[in-house]
C-alpha cells in the first residue's frame, strides 16, 4: 500500500535547526524545493491504494536515490548517511533522530520503478524543478564525461557462450517441455538431452589444444543444428533474439581454417558479446591501462550550478563523441535551455565533431572546448608535414620535398627521408 509522508514536522527537523549546509550545494537546493520536488501521488500508480502494509514514502526513497548517485555510495552507506549525515537530513527534511530503514528497501524501490518504466522519475523531476526555481540558467555551459559502469553478468569464454546459447535457444523454442520432443529424430533428441536436460562443461583436458579444438567443432556443429531446428519457431520473439545472439557469437569468435575446421579467431571483434546473462555488456576501456567489462554512463553537468542535467547509458565500445550532440539536443529540449559551450576531454575533440559544433545551427555555434592530442616530438609530427595529394608530394618540417613511391597510386602518400634515422618513410608513418 502507498505510504505517505507525515505532514506534521518534528521539533528536531534538521532544516529548522542551525546548520552549515551551503545553500548553493545540491543538498541545500534539494532542501529549498523539497515541498514541490516530489509528491506522494506522483507514483501512486505503482502501489495498491487500499490494501497491504504502508510502504516507505516514495518521495523519501526518490530523494535517497538522487543523493546516493550524487555521493556514489552503496545501499548500506546510503542508509548510514540518512542516520548520521547532516547534509542528507537537511536535503530530505529529516529529523536528527531519524532511525533509517533496511538497505534492501532501496533495491525493492528501484525494481518497482524499472518494472513500471519510471526509473528516470527522480532525476527528471530534479532537473524540471531546478530549472523552474532558477538554479539552472537560460544559457548554460555543459561539462560532459563518460564513466565506466561494470556489468552484472559473468564474462564468458567462447565455449561457454556457445554452450549456454544453445541451451537458451532450445529452451526458448519450448524443447524443455517433454511433449514437444515427440516425433523428433534421434540426433535432435540427443542434442536436446545434451544441452537442455544437462548443463555441464565438457569433461576434457582443457590444457590440450587438440581436445579444445575437437570440443569447439562439436559446439559449432550443435549450434548450427540448434539454429536450424529453431527456424520453425521464428515467430517467437525470444527465439529470434537468442538466435541472433548465437549467430553473432559464431560470427565474432569463430573462423574456419584451410581444412574447413572451426577455430577461435585471432583478436577481438569490436562489438563482441561477452556474456549471455547480460548480452548488452561489452569489453571497454578508458585508456590502455584502464579496462572494464560493462557499459559507460554519459554524465552531463551544468557548470555554474554544478547540477547534473542529464545521464545516459552508452555502449562500452565505440566513440564517446558520437553521443555528444544527442545529449546536447536532449538537454535543450528537456530543460528548455540554450547550450553555449561544452567542456569535455579529448575523447570528444575530433575534427568532425568540432566542425559540426561550429555550425550547430545556421544562426549559432557551440563552443566545444576539448584538448587536442599533443605529439611527443612536434618537429616530426604528422601535422608538421605539408601534403599535396593532387600532385602526390610532401614537404618535411625541414623543407625537403619527398618523391612518389614506386608504383604508388595518385592519391597515395609520398616518401620522405627521416632526418634522424635516414630511413625512407611515408608521411603517415613519420609521426
Amino acid at each position: 500500500m502507498l505510504g505517505r509522508r507525515k505532514p506534521q514536522q518534528s521539533l528536531f527537523d534538521a532544516i529548522g535547526l542551525p546548520h552549515r549546509v551551503p545553500s548553493d550545494s545540491l543538498y541545500g537546493r534539494m532542501a529549498a524545493v523539497s515541498d514541490v520536488l516530489f509528491s506522494d501521488d506522483d507514483l501512486k500508480d505503482l502501489y495498491c491504494l487500499d490494501n497491504g502494509r504502508p510502504s516507505l514514502p516514495p518521495p523519501l526513497m526518490s530523494g535517497v536515490l538522487l543523493l546516493q548517485f550524487y555521493d556514489d555510495v552503496s545501499d548500506e552507506e546510503a542508509v548510514e548517511r540518512l542516520q548520521f549525515d547532516l547534509r542528507w537530513k537537511v536535503a530530505l527534511h529529516l529529523p536528527l533522530d531519524y532511525a533509517g530503514f533496511d538497505p534492501p528497501s532501496l533495491t525493492y524501490f528501484r525494481r518497482r520503478l524499472i518494472e513500471h518504466g519510471r526509473e528516470r522519475y527522480a532525476f527528471d523531476r530534479l532537473v524540471a524543478i531546478g530549472r523552474a526555481a532558477g538554479f539552472i540558467p537560460d544559457t548554460v555551459t555543459l561539462l560532459i564525461d563518460a564513466t565506466p559502469v561494470k556489468g552484472a553478468g559473468a564474462v564468458q569464454d567462447t565455449y561457454t557462450l556457445l554452450r549456454k546459447g544453445i541451451r537458451k535457444l532450445l529452451k526458448a523454442a519450448g524443447y524443455h517441455v517433454v511433449g514437444k520432443r515427440q516425433g523428433l529424430s534421434p540426433q535432435v533428441r540427443t542434442l536436446i538431452e545434451r544441452y537442455v536436460d544437462h548443463d555441464r562443461k565438457a569433461k576434457i583436458d582443457w590444457s590440450k589444444p587438440q581436445e579444445r579444438a575437437a570440443q569447439l567443432k562439436v559446439l559449432v556443429t550443435d549450434a548450427e543444428a540448434a539454429l536450424e531446428l529453431a527456424v520453425s519457431d521464428s515467430d517467437n520473439a525470444d527465439v529470434r533474439s537468442i538466435g541472433w545472439l548465437l549467430t553473432k557469437i559464431l560470427g565474432d569468435d569463430v573462423v574456419t581454417d584451410e581444412q574447413g575446421d572451426p577455430q577461435i579467431g585471432n583478436g577481438t571483434a569490436p562489438d563482441r558479446v561477452i556474456s549471455l546473462t547480460e548480452p548488452e555488456m561489452r569489453h571497454g576501456h578508458k585508456s590502455e591501462a584502464r579496462r572494464f567489462d560493462g557499459f559507460k554512463a554519459l554524465i552531463t553537468t551544468e557548470q555554474s550550478s554544478e547540477m547534473i542535467v542529464d545521464i545516459g547509458d552508452i555502449p562500452a565500445t565505440g566513440s564517446e563523441g558520437a553521443h555528444l550532440l544527442p545529449a546536447v539536443e536532449h538537454i535543450e529540449t528537456q530543460a528548455e535551455v540554450r547550450v553555449e559551450r561544452v567542456i569535455c576531454d579529448g575523447a570528444f575533440g575530433c575534427g568532425e565533431l568540432r566542425a559540426v559544433c561550429a555550425s550547430y545551427t545556421p544562426n549559432r555555434a557551440i563552443n566545444l572546448v576539448s584538448p587536442t592530442a599533443q605529439p611527443q616530438d612536434p618537429e616530426v609530427a604528422k601535422s608538421a608535414f605539408q601534403l599535396d595529394v593532387d600532385i602526390c608530394t610532401a614537404i618535411c618540417p625541414q623543407g625537403h620535398a619527398g618523391h612518389p613511391l614506386p608504383g604508388a597510386p595518385q592519391a597515395a602518400a609520398t616518401a620522405v627521408v627521416d632526418r634522424r634515422s635516414g630511413e625512407l618513410q611515408t608521411p603517415l608513418s613519420a609521426g
